[in-house]
């Protein structure tokens, strides 16, 4: 897989386990295995630079306090918290959680937002955690279909309202077509700019681990889309 994201011009890969409950010798062994990862990494001659965040499941970052998730974000960005939205259903608690979070100096990132059956629906519920503090990131695996339609459209409806800061692989082992974030970056570029897909694929991504906040980007519409039929 990494021999793979170099080969796909990737130079930073976040490394973000699924965290689903507040596990501290699970955080201990993935700061051991990162190391150990690393030294793989060097001694096979592949050069891209490792950093290790969580992905947070949202009931933990509603009860966890900001002494215990500190430790938890991602590494160099001070304050960049990943948290892992729900595929369906809402919680309650969701903006109060990420007002919480971006009031405390957290800057929460929203995983995959695009997948949530309630966002689907009502897009501004993702509308209104954008307003409390948090930043949306999109995955590959919706644009390419791996989880539906709804998905997808989800995806590029929040891309061209301007509420995607963030564009990622989200590559798991089992899932080859998002090992790196090339296809997706292959199948935008027919709809959006170079400038607009470098911002959300690199610029953004280097102002979070340089402990700023990513900008916003509203894309120019190159072609009709679906989207234009569902106003």
């Amino acid at each position: 897989m990494a021999t793979e994201a170099v080969a796909a011009g990737v130079s930073t890969i976040v490394c973000t386990p699924h965290l689903r409950e507040l596990d501290g010798p699970f955080a201990d062994r993935a700061r051991a295995v990162i190391e150990e990862f690393r030294s793989a990494l060097a001694a096979a001659g592949i050069d891209v630079d490792l950093l290790l965040g969580f992905e947070i499941d949202l009931n933990v970052a509603a009860t966890a306090g900001s002494a215990e998730l500190w430790p938890l974000t991602i590494e160099g960005s001070n304050g960049a918290i990943l948290i892992e939205m729900p595929h369906w259903g809402w919680p309650v608690f969701a903006r109060e959680t990420i007002f919480r979070l971006s009031t405390g100096g957290f800057l929460p990132i929203l995983a995959h937002p695009e997948r949530n059956d309630r966002i689907q629906r009502t897009p501004s519920l993702l509308t209104e955690c954008l307003d409390a503090g948090a930043v949306a990131q999109a995955t590959a695996a919706s644009l390419n279909g791996d989880f539906g339609r709804s998905s997808k459209q989800a995806f590029h409806r929040h891309l061209f309202r301007g509420e995607i800061g963030l564009l990622a692989s989200d590559a798991h082992s089992h899932r080859r077509s998002t090992w790196t974030v090339a296809p997706l970056m292959a199948d935008l570029r027919s709809r959006i700019s170079e400038d607009d897909l470098n911002m959300l694929v690199t610029v953004n991504p280097g102002i979070v681990l340089s402990g700023g906040k990513p900008v916003s980007v509203m894309p120019a519409d190159k072609g009709p889309w679906w989207r234009k039929r569902q106003r």
